[in-house]
């Protein structure tokens, strides 16, 4: 029983770290964490595919994790990259329709699982607990606005350098400024071809504003990428 307790605990304090329920009492997340599993999953796994069953919302715990949009003709467009303390799954946990996008593991990573009725059950009997997940939702919202309008009025130099700072500074590594991303994964965060990415990366690159690794890109001036955007 003790190391029961100490368990749940310690997936109250992880739940804690999740900014959309930061705000919650502490005895509402213990509440919660009763009903967490840890799941991991390695680099490039399928989380769960689009249109499969919504039946658990995922919290991050470690890595990071590309929201997917398949296209009929078998093309990807990454949607969002969302790392620790974030969360996905949430639509088809609220509404129980099917998933309306696949999630795929970007690195190693772990994630505490919640299923559908636990979580409707504690959500329906915690008004501050709902209020900050529609906050999140808000939010969620309006990146989707953002990223929407951006396709729609930003050049390809002006998008690329956005994304490359939103990368290093919630999927990078160390001090260096740097974001573990293939050309392959940029061109479909931004709905282009690898061979545009290519070029524009090239760019960039010849003004000395980045350096392009083998599967990952370090900013060198991230004032002369930001003076872009």
């Amino acid at each position: 029983m003790a190391a029961d307790v100490v368990g749940t605990r310690m997936r109250r304090d992880l739940l804690a770290a999740v900014p959309v329920l930061a705000a919650v009492p502490p005895g509402d997340l213990e509440a919660l964490a009763q009903h967490a599993q840890r799941s991991w999953f390695r680099r490039g796994q399928v989380i769960f595919q689009r249109d499969d069953a919504g039946t658990s919302l995922h919290i991050v715990e470690q890595g990071h994790v590309y929201i997917v949009l398949p296209s009929p003709e078998g093309e990807e467009m990454i949607v969002a990259v969302l790392g620790p303390g974030e969360f996905f799954g949430d639509l088809s946990l609220l509404d129980g329709a099917p998933r309306c996008a696949s999630a795929v593991a970007a690195d190693p990573v772990s994630t505490f699982v919640v299923r559908r009725e636990p979580f409707l059950s504690w959500l329906e009997s915690r008004p501050s607990a709902a209020r900050a997940v529609m906050a999140a939702l808000a939010r969620r919202l309006r990146a989707t606005d953002e990223m929407l309008g951006d396709a729609a009025f930003l050049d390809i130099d002006r998008r690329l350098a956005k994304k490359l700072l939103q990368l290093c500074g919630r999927h990078g590594k160390g001090e260096a400024l740097s974001a573990r991303v293939t050309q392959d994964e940029l061109a479909a965060m931004l709905g282009l071809t690898r061979e545009c990415i290519n070029k524009h990366l090239g760019q960039l690159r010849d003004r000395g504003l980045i350096e392009v690794g083998r599967g990952s890109i370090r900013l060198l001036c991230a004032d002369g990428l930001a003076q872009l955007t």
